[in-house]
């Protein structure tokens, strides 16, 4: 594309408008031939008023703002597959990013809870399961290790027993996953609605399988108190909370994605 600014900073703007508008089909078009208009039309009258060619396109675009901030909601095309591939690739970015912050995370808040949790199963000699749990026979008169780090020892940090040692890296995957995620939505054609996934889409395909997880963990958590299996419950107490509260995020985000659609309905 031509412009009348060569291949300066106007230039380079509507090059990576074009980019950042792949898959918005019409409307993208439109913003396009718009969006050159408008800037063309602006550097124009800054060169009116005595500015150089640099000076006068730096202004327009300032005042126009940046190209991500202009083409965020501009609609994608419809039964575009492309555009339906690229939105699955970006939802299951962020939903893997989820489920690793979860497990590694609900792992690293058990071990967290671990030191209150273990005081509490000997102040009340595991809810009344298990007489004097830091005597004898239960703590062995050669035993190497105090009652309470014995005892936290034997805690389940994550569901099922798992691996006590892969938790905290799962958790700083999570983290990494998502913080690219939003980093890269900010500055990329990630940002795009092309690429964008639904919010409701998107908020349901996390807010279902956290909150069909959650009563189920909580419930096995809960029962665990009375079967003399506490080293396992406080792991399923605290996935089971944290499923909770994802799927409470979900169902808020879907929630605060469709008002502003029934709110145009309206008008």
């Amino acid at each position: 594309m031509t412009t009348a600014t060569g291949h300066g900073s106007v230039e380079q703007y509507l090059d990576e408008m074009f980019d950042r508008l792949a898959g918005t089909g019409a409307a993208g078009r439109r913003l396009l031939s718009e969006t050159e208009s408008h800037l063309l039309d602006a550097v124009e009258e800054g060169r009116a008023r005595g500015l150089d060619a640099e000076a006068a396109e730096r202004e327009a675009l300032d005042r126009f703002g940046t190209v991500t901030g202009v083409v965020r909601h501009v609609p994608a095309a419809a039964r575009s597959i492309r555009t339906t591939l690229r939105r699955l690739l970006s939802g299951t970015w962020l939903a893997a990013g989820v489920l690793l912050l979860w497990w590694g995370g609900s792992g690293v808040m058990t071990w967290l809870l671990g030191w209150p949790w273990t005081w509490l199963l000997i102040a009340t000699d595991r809810f009344g399961t298990q007489a004097g749990m830091c005597g004898r026979p239960w703590v062995p008169s050669n035993a190497t290790s105090d009652c309470l780090t014995r005892y936290r020892g034997t805690l389940n940090l994550v569901l099922e027993g798992g691996d006590r040692d892969a938790y905290p890296w799962l958790a700083v995957g999570g983290v990494l996953l998502l913080a690219g995620w939003l980093l890269l939505r900010r500055v990329t054609v990630l940002g795009t609605r092309a690429w964008a996934p639904e919010p409701a889409m998107l908020g349901l395909a996390l807010a279902l399988p956290f909150g069909l997880a959650a009563p189920v963990l909580l419930s096995y958590g809960v029962a665990g108190l009375f079967w003399q299996a506490q080293h396992w419950t406080l792991s399923y107490l605290t996935a089971g909370l944290f499923a909770t509260a994802i799927a409470i995020a979900a169902l808020r985000h879907v929630r605060s994605s469709a008002s502003p659609e029934r709110s145009g309905d309206r008008g």
